[in-house]
């Protein structure tokens, strides 16, 4: 497996988290400026089910092959954008959205 092929395998996780990041963000701006609070719980929640569903992948195949050092730290680093997501997601339900 090539450097490109590798680097990318093991920052995918990171790369999942800051699109999370990004569409969790946007989506409640546009939802806020059209005044729909509720469409932005759901498209938090979309967004937050796709990460999830991506990451997953990510922490369980690394796990898997963790007597290599790339997969190892690729299942870590996934690991923790799982909890960055989540840890994101949080506030959508517990926070009043367009407040």
């Amino acid at each position: 497996m090539g450097f490109a092929a590798t680097a990318l395998r093991m920052s995918s996780g990171v790369i999942v988290w800051g699109l999370h990041f990004a569409a969790i963000y946007g989506i409640t701006g546009l939802a806020c400026a059209r005044a729909a609070p509720q469409a932005a719980l759901i498209g938090v929640a979309v967004a937050t089910l796709f990460a999830v569903a991506l990451l997953l992948p990510i922490v369980v195949s690394g796990w898997r092959r963790r007597q290599e050092f790339e997969s190892c730290f690729a299942a870590a680093v996934g690991a923790l954008a799982l909890l960055a997501v989540i840890w994101e997601a949080l506030p959508a339900l517990w926070v009043p959205t367009c407040g």
